[in-house]
């Protein structure tokens, strides 16, 4: 009876040993879902790809959504106490830049899109690269808290960290969706970009080249997952990708950590420039452009 007591406490403690070394599971708030690690071919809009190039993309967290007024505003409420005027000036969100529009009816925009409960879940725009910067900085001090056996890191990502995550895991696609139409069998359009009725295109008799009277121009027809928008939509809008991202093309069009470059095209974009490998430049901010960050989590080492 003796033996058999020792050799279960032996198994106790054996298997108490065991449970500590157990890896520890990081804590990340629901939407920031895991992008595995992977190979594809990277080429600019217009090149023809070189297939036998692969860039190896290592795995890293993304957040399903662009990031939305309201998160956007709670990282500010909680910051600005403690920053001076200057710093303040930096990632305050400037609503005035609905006027820069093309588009008109800028005065209600201005008013309500960033404050309003209303527009809490539309993305967050009219902000520049750090009020981007300093978010990620602020939310990554809040998931270091929460994750001691981790290095947290949260930012931008890089132009190729959104093109593997936009893809979806398809190596050759064009649009996140995976196929190469901007629009369903049904005809409904698979994301938010600015679409035109045929009769807004006309030959430019000077030139004989094809233009588009913006007059003429629409974006009140929505996907079948969204209301009727004219600007942005919600960021839970339109289908995800095969990694579960939504809106990875139109809606905000997207910053990347190459400075004043965004991707993925925007809602005031046409359907040419709503794909995968999209991009153009910004100012410090502009209402076609806000941002989604990635997580890379890294497990502390034990040794000693």
């Amino acid at each position: 009876m003796k033996r058999l007591l020792l050799t279960c406490a032996a198994a106790v403690l054996l298997l108490s040993a065991f449970d500590k070394k157990k890896k520890a599971k990081v804590k990340l708030p629901e939407e920031y879902i895991y992008i595995p690690a992977g190979t594809f071919t990277d080429f600019e809009p217009g090149e023809e790809p070189d297939y036998n190039k692969r860039v190896s993309m290592p795995s890293f967290y993304m957040s399903k959504y662009e990031i939305s007024n309201l998160q956007y505003r709670n990282f500010f409420n909680e910051v600005v106490p403690g920053l001076a005027t200057e710093e303040i000036k930096k990632i305050i969100c400037d609503s005035s830049g609905w006027n820069n529009r093309p588009l008109s009816y800028g005065e209600p925009m201005i008013k309500y899109y960033y404050n309003h409960p209303t527009y809490n879940n539309y993305p967050v725009v009219n902000i520049s690269i750090d009020g981007a910067t300093k978010y990620c900085e602020w939310l990554q001090q809040k998931i270091q808290k929460d994750n001691p056996e981790f290095t947290i890191e949260i930012k931008i990502p890089s132009k190729q960290q959104w093109i593997w995550a936009a893809m979806g895991g398809r190596s050759r696609a064009i649009f996140p969706w995976g196929n190469y139409y901007l629009r369903n069998k049904k005809g409904e359009p698979m994301c938010n970009f600015r679409r035109v009725d045929d009769g807004a295109i006309y030959r430019n008799r000077t030139t004989g080249k094809a233009e588009v009277a913006d007059r003429y121009s629409h974006n009140d027809y929505a996907g079948s997952l969204s209301d009727r928008f004219f600007y942005t939509t919600t960021v839970k809008s339109f289908y995800p990708n095969d990694f579960g991202l939504y809106n990875m093309c139109g809606n905000a069009a997207e910053m990347v950590s190459e400075r004043d470059i965004c991707v993925g095209g925007s809602w005031n974009d046409y359907g040419g420039d709503v794909h995968i490998r999209s991009y153009t430049t910004f100012g410090t901010s502009a209402p076609t452009v806000g941002f989604r960050p990635i997580i890379i989590v890294k497990e502390k080492s034990t040794n000693k």
